[in-house]
């Protein structure tokens, strides 16, 4: 009599094959899962504000950080009408707008590679006004550069490296 090709013996090792595979491939998706999962869990979340206090006569620029997990910066790029611009926000005003003579920066940060903005912080980039003129000033100043395209870029990244760019014309980060 001729054996059969389907045992018992045969289908118990083909399921078992069958499970372990099935539990391998179970396994890698979970770890890809949890991988992404603790990306996430640190990614930082960077927002700019700008603050005008009429009764202190200040005008603050800050950049906030409302994620889960440190932002390490990388660079800062300013463009004003099509030309692009390395350098630091307020020596950007002073190059360019004569009339920063007459404004009082208040506080002024230079933002270096490696910097961290720790989760729940902020950085005060610039502080200008404290009296009548410098603060009127400094708003012209202001209302000229949200008129005349000017835009800029932030990048930073996570403690996993994961790259985000924050921008003029976006409201919230995008990966870079």
């Amino acid at each position: 009599m001729a054996k059969k090709f389907w045992n018992t013996d045969k289908i118990v090792a083909l399921t078992a094959l069958f499970i372990s595979l099935l539990t391998l491939i179970i396994f890698v998706w979970q770890t890809n899962l949890m991988e992404r999962e603790n990306h996430l869990s640190v990614m930082p979340y960077l927002m700019m504000d700008s603050a005008n206090n009429s009764a202190t006569q200040t005008f603050s620029i800050n950049l906030e950080n409302h994620g889960a997990g440190p932002a390490i910066l990388e660079r800062m790029t300013l463009w004003y009408k099509g030309q692009e611009y390395n350098t630091q926000f307020h020596d950007f005003l002073i190059s360019t707008f004569p009339e920063m003579d007459s404004v009082a920066l208040l506080n002024r940060l230079t933002v270096r590679p490696g910097y961290a903005i720790p989760v729940g912080g902020e950085i005060n980039l610039l502080t200008a006004g404290g009296n009548k003129t410098s603060y009127t000033t400094f708003l012209q100043i202001m209302e000229r550069l949200s008129q005349d395209d000017f835009n800029y870029e932030i990048v930073y990244r996570s403690i996993y490296e994961d790259r985000w760019i924050i921008t003029g014309d976006t409201d919230e980060p995008t990966e870079y």
